[in-house]
């Protein structure tokens, strides 16, 4: 939007939260959204990767998750707080966090949603 790699960077993970939102309807943020819907806990995820119903199933849905909220605390959760003069993102890495967007949103393309 201002062809900026930090406001890129902090867009571009705020987009999985609201796709999150957009999926299940939840209004819940951050890291109590992903425990919500992408954490298995006590059965399957409300959006699940996969069919949750084996261990090394229920390890890539928990990476998933775990994933997701360490690009939250990565990158949204310092550019939310603190001031940008603190927080260089370079055209590089904001290339490798969109890379790495791009598979999570790929995944929630195929993901399956319960209510």
């Amino acid at each position: 939007m201002a062809k900026n790699p930090f406001h890129a960077s902090l867009e571009a993970v705020k987009s999985v939260a609201d796709r999150l939102r957009q999926l299940t309807g939840e209004r819940l943020d951050g890291e109590r959204l992903v425990d919500a819907v992408l954490m298995p806990g006590q059965g399957t995820a409300r959006v699940a990767v996969n069919a949750n119903s084996s261990g090394p199933e229920l390890d890539e849905q928990k990476g998933l998750a775990n994933l997701v909220k360490g690009l939250f605390s990565m990158y949204r959760n310092p550019a939310a707080h603190e001031p940008r003069l603190h927080r260089t993102v370079t055209d590089e890495e904001l290339l490798e966090l969109l890379t790495t967007l791009s598979m999570v949103h790929r995944r929630l393309d195929c993901a399956r949603i319960t209510p």
